[in-house]
């Protein structure tokens, strides 16, 4: 997931939650803000998902054997990036 693609789930939850928000003016904006944090700690905890994989190839990437394994091995593992946040 890129920047981008990351701000805009933000944004669309800070508008869902302002459409949807009845409240009175300041528990609207604690709600906005709840809802804006909630939305960040869903993008980290898939950075940290994105992470953990890229670590995973790396390791597998280490545990090649030259003598057996080529460059095109490697960049298999690299590229194989399973599902797509």
């Amino acid at each position: 997931m890129n920047k981008d693609q990351a701000y805009h789930q933000i944004a669309l939850a800070c508008l869902k939650s302002l459409r949807n928000t009845s409240a009175s003016s300041s528990d609207a904006v604690s709600e906005l803000y709840s809802t804006i944090d909630e939305a960040f700690q869903q993008q980290f905890a898939l950075m940290l998902t994105e992470l953990e994989d890229n670590r995973e190839r790396l390791n597998r990437i280490c545990e090649l054997d030259p003598g057996i394994n080529t460059l095109a091995d490697a960049q298999a593992i690299a590229l194989n990036r399973g599902t797509s946040h």
